[in-house]
């Protein structure tokens, strides 16, 4: 499987976090040592597609704490009952 370091360290994230986490999100939070390929949220959002065991939920996410800027977003997490990558 390609990219597998930049799939553990995604998946580790998300178990950290279990209420889920937007793309951006997850890239920020990631060890940039073991994820150096990993240029951009569409890329992290691209690994996640083949993932087992992690869900998206489509819902409305509020950016800088104002309510004017708002916009939908996927919310990746990690479902428990899944297998792992």
């Amino acid at each position: 499987m390609r990219k597998k370091t930049a799939r553990d360290e995604i998946l580790l994230t998300l178990k950290n976090k279990p209420e889920g986490l937007t793309a951006s999100e997850i890239m920020d939070k990631m060890n940039p040592k073991k994820t150096r390929s990993v240029r951009n949220p569409r890329h992290v959002s691209n690994l996640l597609k083949g993932m087992k065991g992690v869900k998206k939920i489509h819902k409305k996410r509020y950016i800088k704490d104002i309510e004017t800027w708002s916009y939908k977003v996927n919310i990746y997490y990690y479902d428990d009952e899944g297998a792992e990558v």
